[in-house]
């Protein structure tokens, strides 16, 4: 997800690692951890029995954060830690919203995107270290290393995650034709657009809601979601997983 914050000069992008900097980060700061939506839509799940589909999942622990601070910003650490800020659920304020978010970022953790950056990010090093041993020009390795192979697996690491979470918020009852509209309005509000999309880490809103909306993956979702109770909700996330 991207990150934008109202009274600060553009747009910060946040990355997904860190945990153990999380206590730090945040420990002065005014933190609202808000059971009240997942309790209800747990509540709804257990009605609902949805059946899990990602087994090797069955161990994570999934939490929610809530950060109350005025940033449109999700993203969700290995471990299965979802940290939210209340800037994106005043923009995003519906259940379905919300889920997408979730779906995207619980997407990143049942691709192992983490683990696939840490190796990519080992391959290019030793890339770079062996073309420096012929040409010493660190800075424009390291340009087009970003341009050319780090940005662009990037993105289509988003795009991975966007078409995960389109599958786990059908599991979960959620409408997935929802989403496209959701990447479209976050791209308004980061303002985001087709040109700078090749030197960023996210594909743009638009390009986000175009791609689910011509696959097979939204056909597939839709048929998901029309197999599952209108009221599986939150913990049909944690059932799908």
């Amino acid at each position: 997800m991207h990150a934008f914050k109202e009274d600060g000069p553009g747009v910060s992008m946040w990355q997904h690692d860190a945990s153990d900097s999380i206590a730090t980060q945040w420990g002065d700061r005014e933190e609202n951890f808000d059971d009240q939506w997942m309790n209800k839509s747990r509540k709804k799940g257990l009605k609902s029995k949805a059946q899990p589909f990602v087994d090797h999942l069955k161990n994570t622990k999934w939490e929610v954060l809530v950060v109350n601070q005025d940033i449109v910003n999700a993203f969700c650490l290995p471990g299965g830690k979802i940290v939210v800020y209340t800037g994106l659920l005043k923009r995003f304020p519906s259940d379905k919203e919300i889920a997408t978010v979730l779906g995207h970022e619980i997407g990143h953790v049942v691709a192992r995107h983490a683990a696939e950056r840490m190796t990519r990010h080992i391959f290019l090093t030793l890339v770079q270290l062996f073309f420096l041993a012929f040409l010493y020009a660190p800075d424009l390795l390291q340009s087009m290393s970003t341009l050319f192979l780090e940005l662009p697996f990037s993105r289509s690491q988003e795009l991975e995650a966007d078409h995960i979470g389109l599958l786990l918020m059908a599991a979960a009852g959620y409408d997935p034709q929802t989403a496209p509209y959701v990447y479209e309005k976050l791209g308004e509000i980061t303002k985001s657009s087709e040109l700078l999309q090749y030197v960023t880490t996210h594909p743009s809103g638009k390009k986000r809601g175009e791609r689910l909306r011509k696959t097979g993956t939204m056909e597939e979702a839709v048929r998901i979601y029309q197999d599952r109770s209108q009221g599986a909700e939150a913990e049909g996330f944690l059932r799908a997983l």
